[in-house]
C-alpha cells in the first residue's frame, strides 16, 4: 500500500509541470467561423431576393444535460415560402463519435431544416421557443447573411470543431449576425462588462441540477474565470437573444409556449455549503455513536463520496493531459481532489483502520488552507473559481480527521 501511495503521489506532483506544456493534439477546425466569415464579402453580395425575412430563434432549456444551455437557430423566410431553419450544433452517433467525444474532437454540423418541423419538435420536448426579428438589417445584409448560410451548409463546409464556450450554436450565429451589422453588434456588446465570468454565466443554466453543475465546474479550469463582456456571454442562447433585443430595440415573441422549466436561483457555492455542513455533522453524529451499525453507515457514505472523487479526479487528469478539452487545462482541482481518494475508499469500506485516511486528509487540508491564503493574497493570479470544490473536499477531510480522533479516544477509553 505504501508503494501505491508513493507512486500516486509522485504522479500527482508531476502533473503541474506537464500541464504547463499542454497544447492538445492540434486538431484542425474544418470550417473556422471567423476566418470564413471574413473571407466572405458581405458588402458585395447582390440583393437576390426582395422579400426575405430573417429571425433569431431561441429555444429554452430541455431536460437532457446537452440541452441545459438552450439552442439558437436562424429562421429564413423567402418570398413567402415556408421557413427554413439553419441550425449549428447538430451531431450524430456515427462510428467513432464516442472516441472523438472523449478526446475532445467534437465535430458538429450545420444543417438547413424545415422550420415548422423544428418548432413542433421543440414543442414535444416541452421547450419554449422565442422569435426575434432582425429588422435592422438592410435588404443587402439579409441577402448576404442568407448567402453565407447556404455556403456554410454545403456538404464540404458544414462540419466544424465545437467548443463549449467559444464555438457553439450561439457563437456561430452571433458572429454571422455581427458581420451582417458591419461589426457594430460586437463593438456595442464588447463595450458592456457584465460583471460576471463565463463560468458564472454558465452556472445560471446549470443550477437546476447541483450534481451536474458541481461535476462540470470541477472539470473546468481557469480559462473561463476571466471577466466577460456581453459579447462573450452570447455563447448562451438566452443571453444572445437578450442582447439582440436590446441592440435591435425590439421584443421577442413567444411562438411555442409549451411550458418553462423553473430554475432554483441559488449559486453552486450555496449548494456546496449546505452539502458540506450537512455531510460533516451527519458523519460526526453517526461515527460518535456507540452503535457499530451507525459507524459502518458513516464509513460507507464516506467511501461512496471517495469513489466519486476518485473517478472525477481521474477523469480530470486524463482530460488535462491527453485530450483536446482545452477548458480543463491547468485545472488546480486535482491538487485538492485526486486519485489518492481510492486509498481512503478502501479504508472506509473495510471500516477497521483510518490511519491513512487521517494522514492524507491532514496533508490535503494544509494544501486547501494554502490555496485560500494564495487566493486572498494574489486574486489576479489564482483566478480559478473553485470555492465549491474546496468546501466539499474540506468537509470530507475534516470528517476523516474527526473520525480518527473519535476512534482514538474510544480505544483509549476502552483500554483504561
Amino acid at each position: 500500500m505504501k508503494r501505491i501511495i508513493s507512486i500516486l503521489a509522485a504522479f500527482i506532483l508531476s502533473i503541474p509541470l506537464s500541464a504547463l506544456s499542454i497544447t492538445g493534439s492540434g486538431i484542425e477546425n474544418p470550417f473556422p467561423s471567423l476566418e470564413n466569415i471574413e473571407k466572405f464579402d458581405f458588402a458585395s453580395q447582390d440583393a437576390a431576393f426582395d422579400d426575405i425575412t430573417i429571425n433569431l430563434i431561441t429555444t429554452e432549456t430541455g431536460n437532457e444535460v446537452f440541452t441545459y444551455f438552450g439552442h439558437t437557430s436562424l429562421e429564413i423566410i423567402v418570398d413567402g415560402f415556408d421557413p427554413i431553419f439553419y441550425d449549428y450544433g447538430f451531431f450524430t452517433f456515427s462510428e467513432g463519435f464516442y472516441r472523438n467525444f472523449i478526446f475532445g474532437r467534437l465535430l458538429y454540423n450545420i444543417y438547413a431544416t424545415d422550420g415548422k418541423s423544428r418548432i413542433e419538435g421543440f414543442s414535444q420536448e416541452g421547450r419554449r421557443v422565442h422569435r426575434t426579428a432582425l429588422d435592422s438589417l438592410s435588404l443587402q445584409s439579409r441577402n448576404a447573411l442568407f448567402s453565407f448560410l447556404r455556403y456554410n451548409a454545403r456538404s464540404e463546409n458544414n462540419t466544424y470543431l465545437y467548443d463549449y464556450y467559444y464555438d457553439n450554436c450561439a457563437t456561430r450565429v452571433r458572429d454571422i449576425y455581427n458581420e451582417a451589422t458591419g461589426g457594430k453588434f460586437r463593438q456595442w456588446a464588447s463595450s458592456i462588462n457584465t460583471g460576471r465570468t463565463l463560468r458564472e454565466a454558465a452556472n445560471l443554466s446549470l443550477d437546476k441540477n447541483p450534481i451536474v453543475s458541481f461535476t462540470l465546474n470541477f472539470l473546468e479550469g481557469p480559462d473561463i474565470d476571466k471577466p466577460a463582456t456581453l459579447y462573450d456571454e452570447c455563447f448562451l442562447p438566452l443571453e444572445l437573444m437578450s442582447a439582440v433585443e436590446e441592440f435591435e430595440n425590439t421584443e421577442s415573441t413567444i411562438i411555442n409556449d409549451s411550458g418553462r422549466i423553473q430554475y432554483r436561483r441559488h449559486s453552486l457555492n450555496f449548494y456546496a455549503l449546505i452539502f458540506s455542513v450537512s455531510f460533516f455533522f451527519a458523519s460526526f453524529f453517526l461515527y460518535s455513536s456507540r452503535l457499530k451499525a451507525l459507524n459502518r453507515l458513516s464509513d460507507i457514505i464516506n467511501g461512496i463520496l471517495c469513489i466519486y472523487i476518485f473517478l472525477l479526479s481521474s477523469v480530470l487528469i486524463f482530460m488535462m493531459t491527453a485530450t483536446n478539452h482545452s477548458v480543463t487545462y491547468l485545472n488546480a482541482n486535482f491538487l485538492y481532489a485526486n486519485p489518492l481518494a481510492i486509498v481512503m475508499t478502501f479504508e472506509a469500506f473495510r471500516g477497521k483502520r483510518i490511519r491513512k485516511r487521517y494522514y492524507i486528509s491532514f496533508i490535503e487540508l494544509i494544501i486547501i488552507a494554502l490555496a485560500f491564503i494564495l487566493k486572498g493574497m494574489f486574486p489576479e493570479v489564482f483566478i480559478q473559481d473553485n470555492l465549491s470544490v474546496l468546501m466539499v473536499m474540506a468537509s470530507l477531510y475534516l470528517v476523516n480527521i474527526t473520525h480518527y480522533f473519535l476512534l482514538r479516544e474510544r480505544n483509549l477509553g476502552s483500554a483504561s
